[in-house]
């Protein structure tokens, strides 16, 4: 199945893991739950930022 993002780097909210390499995941779930701290992620292109300090602006 293709990526529903392609190219994009999903990480924790809370922890800062790398989902895109957790078993199971897969951008096309709305939300995602980290495998290493059980936060629910949301994976939408709401959640896209062009860097980390991008992402800082918004919390």
């Amino acid at each position: 199945m293709a990526q529903r993002f392609p190219g994009i780097d999903w990480f924790c909210d809370r922890c800062d893991a790398y989902l895109n390499f957790q078993p199971g995941f897969s951008d096309h779930h709305y939300v995602w739950k980290c495998t290493q701290c059980g936060y629910k992620n949301s994976i939408s292109s709401e959640n896209i930022f062009n860097s980390k300090s991008d992402y800082k602006k918004t919390e």
